[in-house]
């Protein structure tokens, strides 16, 4: 069989999650290099950049091609398609801003552009297999000119907001690019630089903690992980052995014969949530009942003639296997119970009524398995994620807003930012596990929770506030209260935004995102740069300055993200991320 599977009658490939974020990146490139021509061509379709960054998440992708085992080529595609997501945000971010200023492009920025167009290029050939792994060195040069290039012009004419705002994006997505290009390294067995994790050891573990590390270790951690009540995997087995042991149980009360068909049926039609376990059970029973039905016909007809049975098997169990995937669970169950009568009917004499005792023990089986199923951790992988998703966006935004407040001198650092970093580690666990279950989508959230997007969120929240932490001293925002006062309103607003949602995680009862009404607010990114325009006074502003910018860039996209999350309201769309 397994050779048949394989050369005989091969299936067709899925396509790989790596040939998705190919097809991501060549994307991503393409756009970047039009917002990078001189003079500027804009991107013709920004509305597929937000189709393929739909295309990455784990719900839109066949089991068995989701990267969810713990070596360090799915890790670092996992995390990879994250960073790509972000990246594809800010880019279709670009693409909309340009439109409404064009021609407003600093070259130093549009170099940058050009060299994160080319970085995204070979991240693409190298996926799909067409090239090399790629590597950061096209834009390695063009950010650190970027950077020294940024403080040095004077801040004069109609475009200089627009110039800088665009110049900050270009380079958040050259950061954003620099780790995507690691993480693609990482998944193609490349040599990555030495150490990859370059985070401190006070602030590990930092993004790529597994770079280096044995398969056996990552997935002896991995084990190490699930040895715990919180973990699907041990909660499962539990409910598993609970359910084999009750529907033994009953088996021999009723002293039933051919009990090992409600064991069978038990495991049958569990899955890991009660609601997986409730879609399962009647296909199940309504299948059985058909195929008993066929099944007692056909011993009425055929009586002993051992040989018909011995010829109609094969064709049976072929319908079995072949009718389910297609055609649904309910007939794969109606020629598996017509299969298994025939090849009882060779094993010994029997009647018809062999048919109803075979219905019989597949209606126990599928009852104890739901019983069991609804009242021992009823909600499966899905539940454990939204409470490990709503700490993570809890602790994160609580890390946004003490770093914030830390360089603006409006209170000092904490341990928010240690306790995001231990949140990230148990939401990327249990996001695993909730990638990792088959046939069991959230049918509590209809619109489809983008669990990823809060990854992304949590990510993002530890990177660049680490960043700001180590690079501004607390109250060096302080000197420019105008500034600080907007970058603490956009974090406070953050904050709002995710304790909504993290009830809505926690609760299981999800509402869909308010559409903001339309009012004259700046947006904080743009009241930011006006402050620092201003502050300038027509010369190069302080340098610090600029880190206040990157903050606001930040904050406006963490916002969108957070924001984005929740199902949209209808006739709503939201940018990818």
């Amino acid at each position: 069989m397994a050779a048949a599977e394989v050369w005989l009658l091969p299936d067709f490939p899925p396509g790989r999650y790596a040939d998705r974020l190919a097809r991501a990146a060549a994307l991503a490139s393409g756009a970047l290099r039009a917002l990078a021509a001189e003079p500027r061509s804009p991107f013709e379709s920004p509305e597929r950049l937000m189709t393929a960054s739909e295309e990455l998440r784990m719900s839109r992708v066949p089991d068995d091609e989701r990267p969810t085992s713990a070596s360090a080529r799915d890790r670092a595609l996992c995390q990879g398609a994250s960073y790509m997501r972000h990246l594809l945000a800010q880019t279709w971010q670009m693409t909309q801003e340009a439109r409404d200023t064009p021609g407003a492009r600093d070259p130093a920025a549009s170099r940058l552009l050009h060299a994160s167009a080319t970085a995204c290029h070979g991240v693409a050939l190298g996926l799909s297999g067409r090239g090399p792994a790629p590597s950061d060195a096209p834009y390695t040069a063009a950010a650190a000119d970027f950077k020294a290039h940024r403080v040095r012009p004077q801040m004069r004419g109609a475009n200089s907001a627009a110039v800088v705002h665009g110049g900050a994006i270009a380079l958040d997505i050259a950061n954003t690019g620099a780790l995507l290009v690691t993480a693609v390294r990482i998944a193609l067995g490349a040599p990555v630089p030495v150490p990859a994790d370059a985070t401190s050891s006070a602030d590990r573990p930092g993004p790529f903690w597994y770079a280096g590390r044995s398969s056996l270790s990552l997935y002896a951690r991995r084990l190490r992980a699930h040895l715990t009540p919180r973990s699907v995997y041990f909660q499962n087995s539990v409910r598993i052995a609970l359910a084999l042991a009750a529907a033994r149980l009953v088996v021999g009360v009723l002293d039933l014969s051919h009990g090992l068909w409600a064991l069978l049926a038990t495991i049958t039609v569990m899955r890991t949530s009660a609601a997986g376990t409730r879609t399962a059970l009647w296909p199940a029973f309504g299948g059985t009942l058909a195929g008993a039905a066929v099944a007692a016909v056909m011993l009425y007809s055929v009586g002993g003639h051992v040989a018909v049975y011995a010829v109609v098997l094969a064709p049976l169990y072929l319908l079995a296997f072949s009718a389910g995937p297609v055609l649904g669970m309910g007939w794969g169950q109606a020629f598996s119970a017509i299969a298994a009568v025939a090849a009882f009917a060779q094993l010994a004499p029997t009647g018809p009524g062999v048919a109803a005792v075979r219905f019989t023990d597949i209606v126990i089986g599928g009852v104890t398995g739901a019983l069991v199923g609804l009242l021992a951790w009823p909600q499966g992988g899905t539940g454990e994620l939204r409470r490990a998703c709503s700490r993570l966006l809890d602790q994160g935004t609580r890390a946004v807003t003490e770093i914030i407040d830390t360089i603006t001198g409006a209170g000092t650092a904490g341990d928010a930012l240690a306790r995001a970093r231990l949140a990230e580690v148990i939401a990327e666990a249990s996001y695993v596990q909730y990638a990792t279950e088959r046939g069991a989508p959230d049918t509590e959230h209809p619109a489809g929770t983008d669990f990823q997007a809060i990854m992304l969120a949590g990510d993002r929240a530890i990177a660049m506030g680490q960043t700001l932490i180590e690079h501004c001293l607390p109250g060096a925002l302080a000197a420019w209260p105008d500034t600080a006062a907007h970058l603490r309103d956009a974090a406070n607003h953050l904050r709002l935004t995710a304790l909504s949602l993290t009830y809505d995680l926690r609760s299981g009862k999800p509402r869909p995102a308010p559409v903001e009404p339309a009012d004259q607010t700046v947006p904080t990114d743009h009241a930011v740069i006006a402050d620092v325009c201003a502050a300038s006074g027509g010369r190069a502003p302080d340098p610090l300055l600029y880190y206040a910018v990157d903050a606001a860039i930040w904050l406006a996209s963490l916002q969108r993200v957070v924001t984005a999350v929740r199902p949209a309201t209808e006739g709503r769309r939201a940018a990818p991320g």
